[in-house]
């Protein structure tokens, strides 16, 4: 099941299970204040929510994401974003299936989509290859890109 974050309990969850690459994205991003520095950022944003199941059979949130537009004048390019949590390893086809519909819709609304991601994060840049995303620039022309993180573009 796919929805709009309804209430910040599910972001709350989605943090305090996160897969170990994803914290660590976030350790690198925002420091030790990192759950906070994320509940604030993704408190007022229109995320989408994707239900899968723990390893309890319980339905959960197992991801967070979503596409934002970066420039008011450029409405045409967005920031590509996905935390994951470690229930994402047992609701892999689900997952999969749905990010392939939600980027092919966002394909049709925006011709540059783009982000980075932590140099250990090896399975985020496995799904974001598996759907054409490429990681040949890793120095941009107006993009100042982390130590310790590797851009990623894809045009449609």
């Amino acid at each position: 099941m796919l929805k709009t974050v309804s209430n910040i309990s599910e972001v709350e969850y989605i943090l305090k299970n996160l897969r170990p690459e994803d914290k660590e994205e976030l350790e690198n991003l925002y420091g030790d204040d990192w759950f906070n520095c994320s509940i604030k950022l993704l408190n007022d944003k229109e995320t989408l929510v994707l239900y899968g199941y723990d390893y309890n059979n319980n339905q959960v949130p197992i991801a967070i994401g979503g596409f934002y537009e970066t420039d008011k004048n450029n409405p045409y390019i967005a920031c590509a974003w996905l935390l994951s949590t470690i229930y994402i390893y047992k609701n892999k086809t689900l997952f999969l299936k749905e990010a392939k519909k939600q980027i092919t819709k966002a394909e049709s609304k925006y011709r540059i989509m783009y982000n980075y991601i932590y140099k250990t994060n090896k399975l985020a840049k496995k799904w974001l290859q598996r759907f054409n995303f490429r990681f040949d620039k890793p120095s941009p022309a107006g993009i100042k890109v982390s130590e310790g993180f590797e851009f990623f573009y894809k045009i449609t």
